[in-house]
């Protein structure tokens, strides 16, 4: 009788995602701090930030999917130590209750509406970064950031007009585009924009635990 021969299963994915997860941790850390120092255009590190973020937060999901731990990977590669800017920047993307998922992850099901959340944190993570920077707070950077934002959230599900966020995203728009494009923020403004857009991070993070309990 002949041997039945045994489909070969697949080699698990896991190594090549963390190699993935690697690489992009170590752009996202290099990104940053070329941003900070001022070697990096505000409208460059927008994209860039945005795509690094979404591409490692998807990378996270496909490998926690393969029975792989997420902090056993950053402990393993020690990945705070080598990469500290990076893990910061992560740890407000994700940043939810202790012993919870990523806040981001977790809001729904679909990878599709992950990164629809995580496009909305990236913009107003870089609406921070860029208030914080002075002279780079100019017209014409943070009103195609707020543009972004409204039109992200507007699409989002769940999220009504009359959303708080929605309402004062439309206002520093509609005020900064009566101004000149090249017109920076006074240091008032700007430190009342990140505030601001820290309490907007806050809040949207916020909203996306409260529907992933209700799913």
């Amino acid at each position: 009788m002949a041997v039945r021969e045994q489909p070969r299963r697949k080699p698990g994915r896991v190594p090549e995602l963390k190699a993935e997860l690697y690489g992009n941790i170590a752009t996202l850390d290099s990104i940053v701090q070329k941003f900070e120092e001022g070697d990096l255009s505000p409208t460059l590190y927008k994209r860039q930030f945005r795509s690094i973020v979404r591409d490692t937060l998807m990378a996270r999901q496909l490998l926690e999917s393969e029975g792989a731990s997420w902090d056993g990977f950053l402990k393993e590669e020690r990945i705070a130590e080598h990469f500290p800017v990076a893990v910061d920047k992560l740890q407000i993307v994700e940043r939810a209750p202790q012993g919870e998922r990523s806040v981001v992850l977790t809001a729904q099901a679909s990878a599709k509406m992950a990164a629809k959340a995580a496009d909305i944190v990236s913009d107003l993570i870089t609406l921070i970064d860029i208030a914080k920077l002075g002279d780079v707070s100019r017209v014409n950077l943070i009103v195609p950031l707020l543009d972004d934002a409204v039109v992200l959230l507007t699409k989002y599900p769940n999220f009504p007009p009359e959303y708080w966020i929605l309402v004062a995203l439309k206002e520093w728009r509609d005020q900064l585009q009566q101004r000149k494009p090249e017109d920076a923020l006074t240091p008032d403004e700007a430190k009342q924009l990140e505030f601001q857009a820290v309490r907007w991070l806050n809040d949207f993070k916020r909203r996306l635990r409260e529907m992933a309990v209700e799913r």
